[in-house]
């Protein structure tokens, strides 16, 4: 029996509600809402900027006391990322509420993944679907972090809905291409390789030429807006300020133009798989490593992968598995293997392999597989969380409380780390890691208020010589308060000590 548009609503309702609370209780406790990887801290950074109006921000006063991957400190500050997801977490930084916007937003996912599998399966195979999206840890966790990928996966969830349903009314066309743009202006290469192929077909689909118009003139727009972004921050619009960064990170290697798809020994910013150079080989073992990723993300066990491969055999058409090899081939011939926060470089299929999983199961009761799929959820997600934690990728919130529980609020903050600890996350896709003073001063970065360099807390690497020290305030910062934070990476200890510069 077909239910009711009422019923289907509180359904979608429930799942939406559980896909987000997830997500939140995530960023709220295993992530202590603050940002981890490099990626998060650089993405915050640059939404404090657009918060305050700007895309870049003064030149550091040092470039090297700000020293930190993603982060460009001369001759003005911004992060090299694609403008569009800082951007929209700018809204989160306005009202301090940044850790908590993916939750928010991924509270679509359930509700897209429903109405692609309406117009792919039938009315059981798209209610299981969102259910499976709901409770996917590769959905949820993603989500729990600052990481581009959820807004990405909202975006193109959205575009392909509208072209997968070609619906009468212009404004649906209108919000796809609005979609379409922010992904264009957040994560080009999942533009390219997923949102591409479905404006070309919604432009067949499409039932007037004014929905046309806005379906691809708004995509077209986004990318005048990136390349105008390109040519401002490197004064080309076609080369990228990821792209600059990395010649510049790694010109004592001498890799210029390392940050590019394809093979070569010139292709790779950093060593994979123990050398510099991308291969066939590599980008086979890239593939590899992301299937068993996938594996376990994509339901919290391993064999999921087993199931969705089941339920793609039995679900008509096939064009969603075409563009699905294309993101699995064109992320290949990108040289990093993109370790940590699961299959992050794969995230747009989790659009399609929940229906592939609802399709697998879609003989067993209602009910029977629900409860599967929550028993499944729990269990899953027992395992990866413990891999999370707040020190996750070397970041916590030690440094702040320790610094608070000083009445430190204001000044010039000096860190100085000393030693290395290793630590890992197997089932987040890094098996061993080592936390070094670089990384763990990611805690102080994201600390700062680059729109203002100048003022409030400031954190900066620590310089060799009590001299040097005074030479800097002396010139950057006279009259500020100076204190230097000793920290022991190994045992994880800090020592506190303001300096009498006099």
């Amino acid at each position: 029996m077909a239910w009711s548009a009422g019923k289907t609503r509180g359904w979608l309702a429930v799942w939406c509600t559980v896909c987000s609370a997830l997500a939140a209780w995530t960023a709220t406790v295993p992530l202590a809402r603050i940002p981890h990887v490099s990626d998060e801290v650089a993405y915050t950074l640059q939404a404090r900027l657009f918060a305050a109006g700007l895309r870049a921000g003064p030149a550091g006063d040092n470039a090297s006391m700000l020293e930190y991957p993603f982060w460009v400190a001369e001759p003005f500050s911004y992060a090299p990322f694609p403008p569009g997801w800082p951007a929209l977490l700018s809204l989160g930084e306005r009202v301090g509420g940044a850790w908590l916007l993916n939750s928010l937003l991924v509270a679509a996912v359930p509700v897209l993944v429903w109405a692609l599998a309406r117009a792919w399966a039938d009315e059981k195979i798209a209610r299981l679907a969102a259910v499976v999206a709901a409770l996917s840890p590769a959905v949820w966790l993603m989500a729990g972090t600052r990481m581009s990928h959820t807004s990405a996966l909202v975006g193109l969830g959205v575009v392909a809905v509208v072209a997968a349903h070609r619906p009468l009314r212009s404004l649906y066309w209108l919000l796809g291409g609005l979609a379409a743009a922010y992904v264009v202006v957040a994560r080009p290469m999942d533009a390219a390789i997923v949102a591409g192929p479905l404006l070309v077909w919604g432009v067949i689909r499409a039932p007037n030429w004014a929905s046309r118009v806005s379906w691809v003139g708004l995509p077209a727009l986004g990318a005048a807006v990136l390349l105008w972004d390109n040519h401002t921050l490197t004064g080309s619009a076609l080369h990228f300020p990821m792209d600059a960064w990395y010649d510049q990170w790694t010109t004592e290697l001498g890799r210029a133009g390392c940050n590019q798809l394809g093979f070569g020994s010139n292709v790779g910013c950093a060593q994979t798989f123990g050398s510099f150079g991308h291969t066939p080989v590599k980008a086979a073992r890239i593939i590899g490593e992301s299937v068993l990723k996938m594996d376990g993300a994509l339901l919290g066990l391993p064999g999921a992968s087993l199931v969705a491969a089941y339920g793609a055999w039995r679900l008509r058409p096939r064009w969603p598995w075409i563009i699905a090899l294309a993101v699995v081939l064109a992320h290949a011939l990108y040289w990093s293997p993109g370790r940590a926060y699961l299959v992050r470089f794969w995230h747009p299929l989790l659009l399609i392999l929940p229906i592939a999983v609802a399709a697998a199961m879609s003989r067993v009761p209602q009910r029977w597989a629900v409860l599967a799929l929550s028993v499944v959820a729990v269990v899953g997600g027992s395992r990866l969380l413990p891999d999370l934690g707040d020190r996750y990728w070397c970041a916590d919130t030690a440094l702040e409380q320790t610094l608070a529980a000083e009445g430190i609020i204001e000044g010039v903050v000096f860190l100085r780390g000393k030693g290395h600890r290793e630590t890992g996350w197997p089932m987040m896709g890094v098996d061993s890691f080592v936390c070094d003073p670089m990384l763990e001063s990611g805690d102080g970065m994201r600390l700062n208020d680059p729109a203002h360099p100048d003022q409030g807390l400031r954190i900066r690497h620590a310089l060799p010589t009590k001299a040097a020290t005074r030479r800097y305030m002396a010139e950057h910062h006279p009259g500020a308060t100076a204190w230097l934070v000793d920290h022991r990476v190994k045992s994880d200890k800090y020592r506190v000590l303001e300096l009498d510069l006099e």
